[in-house]
């Protein structure tokens, strides 16, 4: 914080704190959006505007349209006795009162823990605040009646939100089950793994890209059908701090659905609860997804086995989201295939140029590796590992290129030159220019 405080905060404080400014952020612009609307009508108390107009605030005023950073943190003040605490003292020991401005660059002073704890975790409160509150003005305009703010149960930004997310990651995860199931089938065609193994390479692209796709399609579904209550379900997940680049991931995060209810409410099975909040057949369509892509835990599909449940998923998909989400499942053809494959490339090749560590390195180097050989996707950490173990086998691949990549599975600490031949390896541009690479290699493979 300053040449005198340090403080640590875990991950698990930083989300949580990041949801309550969310929900703060949409609770304010609701309430801003009404007063903008009312002035802009003439319905509203605040006067001062020329020939008795009265006066309209604009949303390029940051003062006006931001939430204020004292509200924010007697909020999170409230869920943190003991960082409130702290931070009282510190204003009682200090000479001068503390800035509540959210531009620490204009303060140039420390503030206290508290506040400077929430400068740290909301440096873009502004963009946030601004774009909330545009949303709800244009959604309030757009109804011809003016639909009073609390009527509905989310807000206009985070529906915009899921909107983008929705329109950007559908289709990509359609094709990318697709692309994936289709490597897996070329596995067990060939024999290249035992029936075990396959099973767990699909049950991962199952817990993964499958749970994705239920996480995405339920959330619009939500938020397009404005469910009371939407709030109360949320998606836990492991492997990722925030949603992945879809097509450049190296695997994809396990989502599963959580009810979390209001203070004093009872807790509730959250598949039970989507199912009573969607119309029709959506909460069934919505529940038997979750069901199918979670390891089959309904009573239909408990024993069947992952060649089953795959199947049963896309089929479910192909079937049900057109009626879900107005939209067909994207089923995928050899130009979308090609696309899709260049793009996941140049995205990896991105993401292995900027990394520094070693196993992100390894990993993505094996990927690329293996698309640029073999001309298939591959992804998830259970896929890849088991595909390193062919290289070995692989002609295209050349030997001391496996030699490597084994020294950077094997050992902690590499050099750096050997870090930046892996790359290397993994940028190649093709299989000759692989071969090549590798023979120039020599030196950096002595010990």
């Amino acid at each position: 914080i300053n040449t005198d405080i340090a403080l640590f905060f875990s991950h698990e404080m930083s989300k949580k704190s990041v949801k309550m400014l969310d929900a703060e952020i949409e609770r304010y612009s609701k309430q801003r959006a009404k007063e903008i609307v009312e002035n802009k009508n003439g319905t509203g108390a605040v006067g001062g505007g020329k020939k008795g107009k009265p006066a309209v605030p604009t949303l390029e005023s940051t003062a006006a349209d931001v939430i204020s950073l004292r509200d924010v943190a007697n909020r999170i003040g409230n869920n943190y006795p003991n960082l409130f605490q702290s931070q009282q003292e510190y204003e009682e020991g200090s000479s001068c009162e503390a800035s509540m401005s959210w531009n620490s660059d204009e303060v140039g002073r420390c503030d206290g823990p508290l506040i400077e704890f929430c400068r740290t975790m909301y440096s873009d409160v502004e963009r946030k605040c601004t774009r909330a509150v545009r949303a709800e003005v244009a959604s309030l305009n757009s109804t011809r009646h003016g639909v009073s703010v609390s009527d509905r149960a989310v807000g206009a930004a985070k529906q915009m939100d899921v909107q983008e997310e929705f329109e950007t990651s559908f289709k990509d995860l359609c094709h990318l089950l697709q692309i994936l199931a289709k490597t897996i089938e070329n596995f067990s065609t060939r024999g290249l793994f035992t029936s075990a193994e396959i099973s767990l390479m699909k049950r991962e692209l199952l817990s993964g890209t499958g749970c994705c796709l239920a996480r995405l399609l339920t959330e619009y579904c939500l938020y397009r059908n404005n469910v009371e209550g939407a709030r109360a379900l949320t998606f836990s997940h492991q492997g990722h701090n925030s949603t992945p680049a879809y097509v450049s991931a190296l695997h994809f995060p396990s989502f599963s659905l959580q009810y979390n209810p209001a203070e004093g409410g009872k807790q509730k099975n959250p598949l039970q609860h989507l199912r009573e909040s969607l119309p029709g057949s959506s909460g069934l369509n919505l529940v038997r997804m979750w069901n199918i892509c979670s390891d089959g835990n309904d009573d239909d599909d408990g024993t069947k086995d992952a060649d089953e449940l795959l199947d049963q998923f896309i089929s479910h998909l192909e079937d049900s989201c057109l009626t879900l989400v107005g939209i067909p499942f994207s089923v995928l053809d050899k130009k979308a295939e090609k696309k899709l494959l260049t793009s996941r490339r140049q995205g990896l090749i991105d993401r292995l140029e900027k990394s520094s560590h070693q196993d992100e390195i390894l990993r993505t180097c094996v990927i690329l590796i293996y698309q640029q050989t073999k001309n298939f996707m591959i992804s998830g950490k259970t896929m890849t590992a088991l595909v390193m173990n062919l290289f070995e086998q692989e002609k295209k691949i050349p030997t001391r290129v496996t030699e490597v990549l084994m020294d950077l599975k094997r050992d902690n600490d590499v050099s750096p030159e050997l870090l930046h031949l892996v790359k290397q390896f993994g940028t190649a541009k093709n299989s000759k220019a692989l071969a090549a690479i590798s023979e120039t290699s020599a030196s950096l493979l002595q010990k």
